[in-house]
């Protein structure tokens, strides 16, 4: 243990401040991306008087998922306006800000290094939680502070710069997006098509099929292989399904045994189970990677374009058509023949070629920027590395 290390214990304290005025009804959980989120807990009728009040500058997170996530979902509130947290969270604070900082401290909690000490720590629960003095006796570097805003001053930048790209390829995706349904959506209301148009079933049009469950004896890893595995989680973040530091892989072994539920560039792919409706096109970063069985796939795309194809079902999952297509109440499912029957609207070949032509000057600069946000995660992940040194 390198001498500057010191016990997490040493600078944090919890706090426990209640919603007793009711001051808010906004009720945040927290992701295993350690960001705060709106609550998927069904509220209604709960007194969220005894809630917790969470308001700038202060932690929170949730101890008892630990062990089945892997990671600790904890994150550090940043609003102006306060919030409120479920009453099992630990809610705390650091105890000098002149010698720890916030974001410094947020950075080491975003760190692998740190999930993985936490999943040590977890007891036998069937969700594996960790205890707030397990969370103390965590270690952490605590170098001067000026040296810690220079590290986080780093770390904005980065962010900084991920946010820009982002926003402007969100401003890219809804301009394509508008140019589909300028030129096509008013089809599907329509009583009487033109000439030339038609409404065929999308397996006519590609091949679906799903992915594949792993073996029982078969573990993620986070070791990265030449065998990327594709998981819900991957998908619908942007258009692109692309390689990223938070990708888990495939040994050799269970890849052979798998190799005929892979992906290739191009391909669509749709989350079928969980959060249903999920949409991404295969990025050649993850070109004969292997996907999950809650997604199916669609291949072998002919007669339109893949891009024409994709921004049909964002088109169909904006007006809910994908969502009627769902089956299941106690674990909502799309069926395979619910999407090989979901009806597609198929123009003459000149107003797809016209349509892919405005996509193409789209994709370009959608996809540089793509490229750029995945290698200032990597430099962000470097830079969370050096902590430790």
């Amino acid at each position: 243990m390198k001498s500057n290390y010191e016990p997490l214990g040493k600078h944090i304290q919890l706090v426990d401040y209640r919603n007793s005025e009711e001051v808010t009804s906004t009720v945040l959980g927290i992701s295993i991306d350690k960001e705060f989120m709106p609550s998927v807990a069904n509220v209604i009728g709960t007194d969220l008087s005894r809630y917790k009040l969470i308001s700038k500058g202060l932690f929170a997170c949730n101890p008892m998922h630990v062990g089945r996530d892997e990671r600790l979902p904890i994150a550090l509130y940043e609003n102006e306006e306060p919030a409120i947290v479920s009453p099992a969270y630990f809610m705390f604070e650091i105890i000098d800000r002149t010698i720890l900082n916030e974001e410094y401290l947020m950075m080491w909690f975003r760190r692998p290094e740190f999930d993985r000490e936490c999943w040590f720590m977890t007891d036998g629960s069937v969700r594996g939680g960790i205890t707030w003095d397990d969370l103390c006796r965590i270690q952490l570097p605590v170098p001067p502070y000026e040296r810690q805003l220079d590290v986080v001053e780093s770390y904005r930048a980065i962010t900084r710069r991920i946010a820009m790209k982002k926003e402007i390829n969100d401003n890219l995706e809804a301009t394509a997006q508008a140019v589909f349904q300028e030129q096509f959506a008013s089809f599907y209301g329509a009583d009487e098509l033109p000439d030339g148009y038609r409404i065929i079933n999308l397996d006519n049009l590609c091949t679906v099929k799903g992915g594949k469950r792993l073996p029982a004896d078969c573990k993620l890893l986070d070791t990265p292989t030449d065998h990327p595995y594709i998981r819900v989680r991957d998908v619908g973040s942007n258009r692109y399904v692309c390689l990223t530091n938070q990708f888990q892989y495939i040994d050799e072994e269970t890849y052979s045994a798998l190799s005929r539920y892979i992906v290739n560039t191009g391909d669509i792919v749709i989350s079928i189970v969980g959060t249903i409706g999920l949409l991404g096109k295969i990025h050649s970063s993850l070109d004969k990677a292997n996907l999950t069985e809650n997604c199916v796939k669609l291949a072998n795309i002919h007669t339109v374009t893949s891009d024409y194809l994709y921004y049909t079902l964002c088109y169909k999952k904006q007006i809910k058509e994908i969502d009627l297509l769902t089956v299941g109440a106690v674990q909502a499912k799309l069926p395979m023949y619910n999407i090989q029957s979901m009806k597609i609207l198929v123009p003459p070949t000149k107003a797809i070629e016209a349509f892919q032509r405005k996509m193409n000057v789209l994709n370009e600069q959608i996809e540089a920027n793509t490229v750029e946000i995945q290698k200032l995660y990597e430099l962000e992940e470097v830079l969370l590395a050096k902590l430790s040194d």
